[in-house]
């Protein structure tokens, strides 16, 4: 049988070509002259198509561009940050810039506003198969993963029963987009379920951190209920492009096919992604990109660079062709231009949350003053370029995962997180604070939270911290403190005042308020034993003496 959407163009080795050619020149003037009274109305009908098939297409042209001229004005709710660098206004429906490394929030449009992101859905499929599948298990195409693509939807042509390596299958749906692709690597990861492929999508989100998203297909075709938003498709961007694999296929401008026994056919396509090399919008700091279309959706296209030790990704929603590409490049030349990095340990003395004695040991207890917490010596955050680290507040709270340190700081630049750090114990006093964690632990029930999750992937060398506020007012941590607000008590108390901090280290202070309190008692123990032997000293001389005057006495008399 033959393939329905298979182009001979763009699927036809060279020996094909060549008889496909030749049998073309021998079939010339070999038909019937068609009559002209059968022409002439023909060659008619095509030029009032070709007049009056245009008005349809105008009116929808002038509506998309009335419509992104109006959300033109509309709000950068980054814009309003106080001292915060002012970020160009864009077409875009929804937006965000986000670095990396920090979870940093640098530009922000809609960001919680859920829409659809076409084609871009299948990062999160590529994601799910390089980390559940090897790059040579083979993917095979069944008759449903082939037929379920509608005619026009972009596809490479592969037919039912043909077989391609996962890698290549990678690159059919990362570089060229491929539709039916998308459905093989689902049913091959979903083992032949590809509903089962679908709730993994979703599981997957909700792990990594994301409030606002759910998905019903593998390659995103339109669907009401298959959407998401800028903020967490950043997330699932954030964890796609740490990988280098993935990261390399998304920038490649190509992608080439070989024939094999199980799919015979050599060709070469290339990506609509105009971002990549030798492209019109070619951007030389691009770690990776993928676009995305539908006619709901419009343009999406969610993007990854790296200049200077910024890690920038950038997510561009509901936008008209070609100004996805230039509002990326405009958002990635403003985080890059606008904004720096700086090492969190280097500024410890202006910070003075570490220097304001509570983290200290006490020489009357334990013999030295040397501070029992330290701050993660990598943690960054990151500012406009014009700001002052004395400027940075920040807010700290217990953290009950292992790894991450014992506490959590979050550090605001005008109450936007820009930054987070780990609080370790050091090393004379780990081993007391782990031995009490551990007794703690035997007695509080283990939930999944989202940070764990984060922890779980340390190849990616990211972390996520809070980031703006959500639509309803609501502070938002990228999962974590949507995910601890579900529990009465469990959200972290904030204090925006640097000069001050709440603490909320709860393990932390049980653990020195029992130490201390041993300590007392030792010293009070000391302290009665003491006395009750001076006292039978006292008691022991002042008989002595009545004795020595009795006999002085009897003499005497």
């Amino acid at each position: 049988m033959k393939p329905r959407f298979k182009s001979i163009k763009k699927k036809m080795n060279k020996e094909t070509k060549r008889t496909y050619n030749t049998e073309n020149k021998l079939n010339k003037g070999q038909g019937k002259r068609i009559p002209k009274k059968i022409l002439m109305p023909f060659l008619s009908l095509l030029i009032l198509v070709t007049i009056f098939g245009n008005l349809p297409i105008n009116a929808f042209a002038d509506e998309y561009s009335d419509a992104r001229a109006a959300r033109m004005n509309e709000v950068v709710q980054s814009n309003t940050i106080p001292d915060w660098p002012q970020g160009p206004q864009i077409g875009a429906e929804g937006a965000i810039l986000m670095e990396a490394r920090t979870g940093a929030v640098l530009y922000a449009k809609n960001i919680d506003e859920r829409l659809y992101p076409a084609s871009t859905t299948k990062i999160m499929t590529g994601l799910l198969a390089y980390e559940n599948c090897k790059l040579d298990e083979k993917v095979e195409f069944s008759y449903d993963a082939v037929h379920d693509v509608a005619r026009g939807d972009s596809n490479i042509g592969m037919d039912a029963g043909e077989i391609i390596p996962m890698n290549k299958a990678l690159e059919g749906m990362m570089i060229l987009s491929a539709n039916e692709v998308a459905n093989g690597i689902a049913e091959h990861v979903g083992k032949g379920d590809r509903e089962k492929f679908v709730q993994m999508m979703n599981d997957k989100a909700a792990e990594i951190g994301c409030t606002n998203t759910h998905f019903t297909n593998p390659n995103g075709l339109h669907d009401e209920q298959h959407y998401t938003t800028c903020r967490d498709l950043a997330l699932i961007a954030k964890y796609y492009f740490g990988y280098d694999y993935l990261a390399s296929l998304s920038r490649e401008p190509s992608c080439e096919f070989t024939a094999t026994a199980t799919q015979p056919d050599s060709f070469i396509l290339n990506t609509k992604n105009m971002l990549v090399k030798g492209k019109k919008y070619e951007y030389e700091y691009l770690v990776g990109s993928k676009t995305g279309f539908t006619s709901e959706a419009r343009q999406t296209l969610v993007s990854a660079a790296k200049k200077d030790g910024l890690e920038l990704i950038c997510v561009i929603m509901k936008e008209e062709s070609p100004y996805q590409f230039e509002d990326t490049v405009a958002l990635f030349n403003y985080g890059f231009e606008n904004f720096k990095k700086v090492n969190i340990s280097d500024h410890m003395e202006e910070s003075n949350m570490l220097s304001t004695g509570f983290f200290s040991v006490g020489q009357d207890v334990f013999g030295s003053n040397k501070s029992i917490l330290t701050i993660d010596p990598t943690a960054v955050v990151i500012l406009p370029k014009n700001a002052d680290f004395s400027e940075v507040q920040y807010d700290l709270s217990a953290n009950s995962n292992t790894a991450g340190g014992v506490a959590r700081v979050l550090y605001l630049y005008h109450s936007n997180p820009v930054g987070v750090a780990a609080l370790n114990m050091t090393a004379e006093n780990a081993s007391l604070f782990d031995e009490f964690k551990k007794k703690v632990e035997m007695k509080t029930p283990h939930t999944h939270s989202v940070s764990e999750e984060k922890e779980r992937q340390e190849e990616l060398s990211l972390t996520s911290v809070g980031v703006l506020e959500n639509t309803d007012g609501e502070a938002a941590s990228e999962g974590e403190s949507e995910e601890s607000s579900e529990e009465e008590g469990k959200k972290p108390v904030t204090n925006r005042n640097k000069n001050g901090i709440f603490i909320n280290v709860k393990n932390a202070l049980i653990g020195l308020g029992t130490i201390v309190a041993l300590s007392v008692l030792v010293i009070i123990t000391k302290s009665v034993i003491s006395q009750y032997q001076f006292s039978r000293k006292r008691k022991n001389t002042m008989k002595r003496h009545r004795k020595r005057k009795g006999r002085s006495d009897d003499y005497i008399d």
